[in-house]
């Protein structure tokens, strides 16, 4: 099931974040340093701001969070997090589509992210095309993704 995201979420939602980022070693190689800067980014005042400001859902399995993504008003894909041993199960792609049919709703032509080397066969496969790659001193590198909506 699929919902908007609430504030009484956020603590699970950072658990949620905290044990894919921390899966994700092809971005990070288990470099503590790299994973503490990516988690610190995301706490309990981050969002806490981000929430009320811009589009968010939840996927909830057995109870539980089991992905979240969020999205500004611009189309850009913030965050988008599942949680690791529910991956490739379809979550990823049911808040995705659940989220492309909100933006369409709202007339937005086009959806951006920043995508990881890990997330990126996922994003490809859903008919997202690079920009050009980004490279960020804090990160390792990231690729400028867009999908133009229908």
């Amino acid at each position: 099931m699929i919902r908007k995201s609430r504030i009484e979420d956020i603590p699970e939602i950072i658990r949620v974040v905290h044990e894919s980022v921390r899966s994700c070693i092809q971005d990070h190689q288990r470099n503590e340093s790299e994973i503490q800067i990516w988690l610190e980014k995301t706490n309990q005042s981050s969002l806490l701001l981000s929430l009320p400001y811009n589009d968010s859902w939840v996927y909830i399995e057995h109870d539980q969070i089991a992905g979240f993504i969020l999205v500004n008003d611009h189309g850009k894909i913030l965050m988008n997090y599942i949680r690791p041993e529910m991956q490739q199960q379809g979550i990823g792609t049911a808040l995705l589509m659940n989220m492309i049919d909100c933006l369409r709703d709202k007339k937005i032509s086009q959806i951006t992210l920043d995508s990881t080397q890990t997330a990126l066969p996922f994003y490809k496969k859903c008919g997202f095309e690079s920009i050009y790659p980004m490279q960020n001193e804090h990160s390792p590198a990231l690729t400028n993704l867009v999908k133009y909506l229908a």
